[in-house]
């Protein structure tokens, strides 16, 4: 008897990788597919090897992409999957139990090749990424960014080192954190362009359909942190900068209406040789009903069709999801927009609210009765002066477009029942 539980034991062992070799293609497959729903990308396994305890895929995606003339063209890459099947697992990241370990890779564009000078000696693992498949089907990812130096004919690229780590869940549940040095480009010995630090972290859970469809829609929350951008010409007047900049995205949902909120902060700003402090924007939406913006994303994603036929009834049918939009009194607000200059601080706000009531379907233009919106904004007359704009400024003074209260010029606009309003008086058509 322990000899044939010993066998069936081994022969298990022996027979697993295999087994789970076809199970890890048949997910592989299901994935592509998945992506491949989304419009905005195609991916294809053209070759499969499997092997008994390792496989390999050769993929194919395209992307396509529009030009400034609106031509589309599309744009193709070569990808690579060399996968290790479980029980047992080592290579992506230690000894671990699991369906598959993937090391994937991809190919440049020969364009892209030709441009690089270097190009045969820079390592093949210079960016890698890993992924472990979990038997519940959760994966994580690792990627590593190496330090490196690109030769390119008219510059040198210096790439800093980065990681990145993820888990995707088969609930839709998304989470990344990361950080990545930076890097800079050298032209002629003189450094022209240079991106610091950089810090992601995700954590979001997609909703109402497969995260990978165009009318998913994700919630919980962005962070993204920026130490420096700066784009450096031969003085301050040619060139930009932005220092300290954080953007932090949240969202929920409650009774299938969504509120979200976005922050942006920026401790320093340099163009054009000035200098701005303290920049922060807070754009806030509320009561957005989901299964509304969901079939929106959808038809949107449809309209891109070159069908006329097709294209009228794709705007037909947003035009009869707007009333549904409406029915949860929807607001979408500026709550502020703000910077410091050398004169002063510049602030403005903007709420924009639709009365479901003043909206007919059937009529379009009743949306113009519909939207109500109040903006207000100020800022240092020094700092126009500064700009030798005081004629503009005399100009809109005079037309009562901006008014001047002590050192500071107001505007104060409010938009009702279809009339638009400038600093309290009505605003004249054409």
């Amino acid at each position: 008897m322990k000899k044939l539980l010993a066998a069936i034991a081994v022969g298990a062992a022996v027979a697993s990788p295999y087994l789970i070799g076809i199970k890890t293609e048949q997910q592989l497959n299901d994935l592509y597919q998945r992506m491949s729903a989304n419009p905005s990308v195609n991916i294809e396994i053209a070759h499969y090897q499997r092997g008994w305890f390792y496989s390999a895929a050769q993929i194919h995606m395209s992307m396509p992409v529009t030009d400034d003339q609106g031509n589309v063209t599309e744009i193709s890459f070569q990808g690579r999957h060399d996968i290790q099947h479980g029980p047992l697992l080592w290579t992506a990241d230690g000894l671990g139990f699991g369906l598959a370990d993937s090391v994937i890779s991809a190919q440049l564009l020969t364009e892209i090749q030709q441009q690089i000078i270097n190009f045969e000696q820079l390592p093949d693992d210079t960016v890698s990424s890993v992924m472990r498949t979990h038997f519940g089907g959760e994966t994580d990812t690792i990627m590593k960014i190496k330090p490196v130096t690109v030769e390119l004919i008219a510059a040198s690229l210096h790439i800093l080192p980065g990681l990145f780590t993820g888990t995707m869940t088969p609930a839709g549940e998304v989470t990344t954190s990361g950080q990545w040095q930076g890097m800079k480009i050298v032209e002629d010995d003189r450094e022209v362009l240079r991106l610091g630090n950089t810090e992601l972290e995700i954590a979001q859970h997609f909703i109402l359909s497969d995260m990978f469809s165009p009318a998913s829609l994700a919630i919980g929350s962005v962070k993204f942190s920026l130490a420096e951008a700066a784009v450096l010409g031969e003085s301050d007047a040619d060139s930009m900068s932005i220092n300290d900049l954080s953007v932090y995205s949240e969202s929920a949902v409650e009774n299938e209406l969504m509120v979200s909120q976005i922050t942006a902060d920026a401790k320093d700003i340099r163009f054009a040789g000035q200098q701005f402090t303290d920049f922060n924007y807070v754009m806030s939406m509320e009561n957005m009903n989901i299964n509304v913006i969901s079939k929106l994303k959808q038809l949107l994603v449809e309209l891109q069709s070159d069908d006329p036929e097709q294209q009228q009834l794709l705007v037909t049918g947003i035009q009869q999801q707007i009333p549904h939009l409406l029915v949860g009194d929807p607001k979408i607000s500026i709550d502020n927009l703000s910077v410091n200059t050398s004169a002063g601080p510049i602030e403005s706000d903007l709420k924009i609210t639709v009365d479901p009531q003043k909206f007919d379907a059937n009529n379009p233009v009743s949306m113009m009765f519909a939207v109500q919106a109040v903006a207000h904004g100020s800022a240092p007359v020094a700092f126009f002066e500064d700009l030798g704009m005081q004629a503009n400024i005399d100009d809109l003074m005079q037309q009562g477009v901006i008014i001047r209260d002590a050192n500071r010029l107001i505007l104060s606009f409010a938009f009702r029942d279809g009339q638009a309003r400038i600093n309290g008086h009505p605003m004249p058509a054409g």
